[in-house]
């Protein structure tokens, strides 16, 4: 049967056709009108991506973190002051990227501390040279008060102070270590540091060092002197555990000594015993005092001063803690 424009099949055919239509247009509406929620510059980040900027993140895996944090904490890197270091330990990179702990580095785990020493101002208050009484050992002892810090020697050529000096030579070994997987504790990052002995001596323990490298420059009345030398712990208190890591470390010294001298070409001097160190008697770690060579003689101080030496007597260093004390 034929329908009529104005029958009632027409009209609900209509309205059917009118009703998808509002449908479709709601709908569409919906759509765009989300679409335009969107694109405001502050992107919802679990919809759609328009107009945000994705900044790659650089992460370099390789690298072993330290922090290069120098804020005024007595001169000592921010990150490591008095700070547990846990097994196996890195520190925190400078660039923020994340640690990376590789167990196959030769020094990965081993926490070692580098003490620049001096610093640009001496502190004269005093402080106990040893933890131990005067019964234990009558010539040095707790009783025994030493300044708590000093400025060091300057080079006779060079007139360049001797806590500068040692500061690069320990920056650079610093750097050196951590590229072979160590975690490494700096007693102080810049020249001003405030830290007596002791105070460096217990913050490496305080951190779990085994090992103390405290890199120093020499000095002599008589020009012509020159060459290597270390301090290692002399009787201390008294004890055989004593006596046996004084022996063990004197040991060590020497084959640190000989790398050092066949690196440098320098003089090979000695190796010697003594309480006379805060700190050594305050460390309760192996711990080499490196008279890295006489300012006081115009070849060596120049020497001293040349980033090329430098570099042979952290090459040393290193060799050695990888070689003879890890190894």
């Amino acid at each position: 049967m034929k329908t009529k424009r104005g029958s009632i099949n027409y009209d609900f055919r209509r309205t059917v056709r009118a009703a998808a239509l509002l449908l479709a247009i709601s709908v569409c509406a919906l759509m765009f009108g989300g679409c335009a929620g969107q694109s405001s510059g502050s992107a919802d980040p679990t919809h759609g991506t328009d107009n945000v900027v994705i900044t790659p993140i650089s992460v370099n895996i390789g690298e072993t973190a330290r922090p290069d944090n120098t804020a005024d904490n007595g001169g000592a890197t921010g990150n490591h002051t008095n700070t547990q270091a846990p097994e196996n330990a890195t520190a925190t990179p400078s660039n923020g990227a994340t640690p990376y702990y590789d167990p196959n580095s030769p020094l990965a785990g081993i926490i070692i501390c580098v003490d620049a020493g001096h610093q640009d101002t001496g502190i004269t208050e005093k402080e106990p040279c040893a933890p131990w009484g005067p019964e234990a050992n009558s010539s040095v002892n707790n009783t025994v008060m030493k300044a708590k810090a000093t400025s060091g020697t300057s080079g006779v050529s060079t007139k360049k102070p001797e806590y500068a000096v040692n500061l690069e030579i320990a920056l650079k070994l610093r750097d050196a270590l951590e590229a072979k997987g160590a975690t490494v504790i700096m007693s102080r990052t810049d020249n001003s540091s405030r830290l007596s002995n002791r105070d460096r001596a217990l913050m490496a323990n305080e951190n779990n060092c085994v090992l103390t490298f405290n890199i120093h420059c020499n000095g002599s009345d008589n020009q012509s002197v020159s060459g290597i030398e270390l301090y290692v712990r002399g009787s201390g208190d008294n004890t055989s555990e004593y006596a046996a890591r004084s022996k063990n470390e004197a040991a060590l010294g020497q084959k640190l000594l000989d790398k050092l001298a066949e690196s440098t070409g320098a003089k090979k001097r000695s190796v010697n015993k003594s309480d006379a160190y805060t700190g050594i008697n305050w460390r309760d770690h192996a711990t080499f005092i490196i008279e890295c060579g006489f300012m006081s003689n115009p070849d060596e101080d120049a020497n001293l001063s040349n980033p090329a030496y430098q570099d042979k007597l952290v090459s040393a260093i290193v060799r050695f803690t990888i070689e003879d004390f890890r190894g």
